[in-house]
């Protein structure tokens, strides 16, 4: 009896660690558990997101003419201005110092010819009446003639000297909005330097770059949804204008310009905007999330999980910025997938967890 008792201490510690060995084996042996998801049939419509900005369809450049100092500025940025308004001014005392001077030059050039036309008509009744040879009548009139050519030389020199004497003067060329303003007062300029940048005020369009990756993709008419970057809720519909003919070597991206559908909004130049550009839209697609295809770019596949054991599948699919990209063959509806396929092997029995975002 007291040959037992001694034994049961360790009968019992012998029977604890074969029941934990069993366990562990069973543990050892247990299929792992992945996170799967189902393929599941939806319309989609592609979207490609991009940041743009506001940009006026017309734009032009203020410059001025002539060299010299500029003496007032009047308008400042995003000030309204018409057709014509004067927008800054130069020192002038030179032109107009030249224009007195041919002002003064017609004056004489008027008084000559008056004399010349005395003595041309003198002449003619001289002449008339035999009292001079008719070279002499000749001559007058041949002096008169130059007398009014250098009359009409020197009245074109003051129309002249009046123009440039208005080019002193630089006015807005359209209706629009100062963008900028590039000088201040006292500075000097010349015909190469700009003043002011002036857009029209309504009519405007958005500017953006797309990668060239989705060029394939753009296309002229294109719709998109266009939303403010300054919290406003209102959506504004507009297509795609242009698509430009070269990519940026810098960026690796292509211009873009968005025209509004109807009236354009007055929205400031150089706002940001969200632009929902709609790609393309697929009826009753198959979806997957992004995270259960591998090999995008090469060889994509998916690990299907049919009866608790997973199989490599190769699919066809749409590569696109998403989180749930379309499958165009290889997948149908209800199909489950692993979410880690790199994680898995093809034949490995496993325990599922449905990911609620997912489905």
């Amino acid at each position: 009896m007291r040959a037992i008792r001694r034994l049961l201490p360790l009968l019992v510690a012998v029977g604890f660690v074969g029941v934990l060995s069993l366990g562990y084996r069973r543990l050892a042996t247990r299929p792992p558990r992945i996170e799967v998801a189902q393929a599941r049939t939806e319309d989609v419509v592609r979207v490609l997101a991009v940041t743009g900005r506001i940009r006026p369809r017309l734009t032009t450049r203020v410059q001025s003419l002539v060299s010299g100092t500029v003496l007032t500025l009047a308008r400042a940025e995003g000030d309204v201005v018409r057709r014509g308004d004067v927008l800054a001014t130069l020192d002038a005392q030179s032109a107009r110092a030249a224009l007195a001077q041919a002002t003064a030059q017609v004056a004489a050039r008027r008084a000559d010819a008056e004399q010349r036309q005395r003595d041309h008509d003198r002449a003619v009744r001289l002449a008339a009446a035999g009292g001079i040879p008719d070279a002499e009548a000749e001559t007058a009139r041949t002096a008169l003639e130059t007398a009014r050519q250098a009359l009409r030389q020197a009245e074109a020199v003051v129309a002249e000297s009046e123009s440039r004497l208005r080019d002193y003067a630089l006015r807005s060329p359209i209706d629009g909005v100062v963008l900028a303003r590039a000088i201040d007062p006292g500075q000097n300029v010349t015909p190469q330097t700009v003043l002011y940048e002036v857009a029209t005020g309504t009519d405007s369009e958005i500017e953006m770059e797309v990668d060239e990756q989705f060029l394939g993709e753009l296309a002229v008419g294109l719709g998109a949804t266009v939303a403010p970057l300054t919290g406003e809720r209102r959506h504004r519909e507009a297509r795609v204008a242009y698509i430009g003919k070269r990519v940026s070597e810098t960026s690796g991206a292509v211009p873009v310009r968005l025209a509004f559908t109807g009236e354009a909004p007055r929205l400031p130049a150089g706002l940001s905007v969200d632009v929902n550009l709609r790609i393309a839209e697929h009826a009753r697609a198959t979806t997957i999330p992004r995270a259960a295809v591998a090999g995008l770019g090469t060889d994509p596949y998916v690990m299907l999980v049919r009866a608790d054991s997973i199989v490599r599948r190769p699919v066809r699919v749409i590569d696109w910025p998403s989180a749930r990209i379309v499958v165009l063959d290889g997948l149908a509806a209800g199909d489950v997938v692993a979410l880690t396929p790199q994680l898995v092997r093809e034949g490995l029995v496993v325990r599922t967890t449905a990911v609620p975002d997912a489905l």
